[in-house]
Order: C-alpha cells, then structure tokens, then sequence
C-alpha cells in the first residue's frame, strides 16, 4: 500500500509543481492591460484627454499627435462597461483630464459583458469585474480555471521565444501582442499600433466573416439595455466634473462598409442621436464617411500607424476648432 502511495505521489507532485508553477508564472505575466493601467497611474497629474474603446480605438488613434497630452485606455474587445470602471476608478487622480472620447462602433451597443475569455484576462491586468462573471474559479488557479492550458502554454511559448529572439534588443514589447504588431515598438502614452497592410484580408469573403460575427452578436444581444446605463453612469459622472465626453468612430475601408446591414446603422444612428441630446454631446462619425485607402488600414476594420497618424491629426484639429 506504501509502495502505491508513492507511485501515485511521484507522479501526482510534478503536476503539483507545473500548477502552482504555471499558476506563479500567469499571475506575474505582464499584459497590455497592466500597461496601460500603470499609463495612467504614472501619468495622472499630465493627462488632459483620454481615449476610450476597443481595437479600433486602440490601434487607430495615436495620442501623440495631439497637443495636449492624451493617453489611449482602449483595448482590443474592450466594452464600455470596462471603459466606464477604468475610467471611474482612476478619475481622482486625474486632476486635469479635460476630455473624454468614447469610442462607438458598429457593434459597441450590443456587448457589456466581453466575449470568450476575455472578462477574466482584463481582470488578471487590471482587477475590474463584470458582473456577470464568477471570478472565484479563476481566482484559484489562471492555469485550470482562468486562461487555461492551451492558452497558457501558448503565452509561455510566446514569452520564451521573444526573450530570445530579443535578447540583444534594448527593448521590446514584453507581453502578448497580435499579428501586425512589431515586437520592438515602443508603448508610448497606452499606444502601440499594427505596421503595414494585410492584403490578403481585403477580399469579400473576409468580410462577410466578420460583418457575420458583429450581425450574430448584435441580432442575439440582450444587453443593449445595460450598455446604455452605463454610458449614462460614465457621462454624468464627467460632466459632474466639468469633463466634456465626445463620441467618435473610427475610419474602416469602403469595400468593407458596403456590405454592413442599413437596418443596424440605422438604429444605431437614432440612439446616438438621441444620446447627443440628452448630454449635449456630439458624435465625430469617421467610419463610412472618410476617404481613407488600403494602405492606410492593416484589415478592413483597423487602421494601421499610417492611418492612426493621420485620424489622430484629424481628431486633434477638430478638437482644436470645438476649443474655439
């Protein structure tokens, strides 16, 4: 019986160690989310604008390119419930934010709770919690119960193989990134963009792929409803602070908006507008109506750096003109 227990210990206390081990290493991985968080943290007392949203946002405006300094909060899949928290809990500190952008998209309406995983990876960067979500579970272990194996090892990979293929650079982007993004850029102010074109999404069958994600998701929604709660919580705490919020949207490429369904772009137009009246607000539409060209996108629906400079230098300019 001695003997048994042994054999079972001796096979059962590696996996013990690859847990715990994995649990440690998942804990401590460093993230986009955690960037960005410790952005504003760091920049505080000389935030003037911040930049709300999801990839589109995130990767199309550049908060260089405007004269006072912005700071980008926007992540890819992000929703507004999380661009509200993030915002709320950092309001405090940041003693001259001045404007707010909220970023509206096609489908940015339909989802508070983010998809997939994802409401569990931005709580392991940044702590927010959804509501719908039980957290207890990925409390526990990020390894079992919170990225899961397959994604684990996946970012563990990824890490071991940047660390040495960067190992003689200065620097480097030292958490997951998506294909498009060069390693070796630099974050600067919650920005880091995707480089060059991928001409091989630019074709019809591509973008029915993803009009069909956005459609499912809008047409199954049911949290319409509570997205609008909370851009009600999120606006009428900023103006409460003498802080002027601002809806826009970001520039996607014209093939692509050719085949987005004229009933949501409807709807979504009345409740913007309807929105605007209500705050007194105004909603800088760039998606259909710009003139940018393939080469200023990396796929139908982001822009890349080229396209980010100069929708950042537009935004910068037309903020300039609300000034005056």
């Amino acid at each position: 019986m001695k003997l048994f227990f042994k054999k079972i210990l001796v096979f059962v206390f590696p996996l013990f160690l690859l847990v715990v081990g994995m649990g440690f290493y998942l804990r401590n991985m460093n993230s986009l989310y955690k960037e960005k968080l410790s952005g504003i943290i760091e920049h505080a007392n000389e935030i003037e604008i911040l930049i709300l949203g999801n990839s589109h946002a995130s990767y199309g405006v550049n908060p260089n390119y405007f004269t006072d300094y912005a700071f980008n909060i926007a992540h890819p899949g992000q929703s507004i419930y999380f661009d509200k928290e993030l915002t709320l809990q950092n309001l405090e500190s940041l003693k001259r934010l001045k404007y707010v952008f909220i970023s509206l998209d096609y489908h940015s309406l339909y989802f508070s709770s983010q998809r997939g995983e994802r409401n569990i990876w931005s709580y392991y960067g940044h702590g927010i919690k959804h509501p719908s979500e039980d957290y207890n579970k990925a409390d526990i272990s990020p390894f079992l119960l919170g990225y899961y194996p397959r994604v684990s090892f996946s970012f563990l990979r990824k890490d071991l193989l940047a660390k040495w293929k960067f190992r003689n650079h200065a620097q480097y982007l030292d958490f997951n990134t998506e294909v498009g993004v060069i390693k070796t850029d630099v974050l600067v102010k919650g920005f880091v963009s995707f480089s060059g074109t991928n001409t091989s999404d630019f074709k019809n069958n591509y973008y029915q792929e993803r009009m069909n994600g956005h459609d499912y998701l809008i047409n199954n929604s049911t949290e319409e409803e509570m997205v609008l709660n909370e851009l009600d919580e999120l606006i009428t705490k900023l103006h409460s602070k003498g802080i002027t919020a601002i809806f826009f949207s970001t520039p996607t490429f014209k093939d692509y908006n050719k085949i987005l369904e004229p009933d949501i772009i409807t709807h979504n137009n009345l409740v913007i507008e309807e929105l605007c009246k209500i705050y007194n607000m105004e909603f800088w539409d760039y998606s259909v109506k710009n003139d940018f060209i393939k080469e200023e996108f990396f796929n139908p629906d982001h822009l890349n750096k080229k396209g980010a400079e100069r929708f950042s230098k537009m935004l910068n300019s037309r903020l300039k003109l609300y000034n005056n």
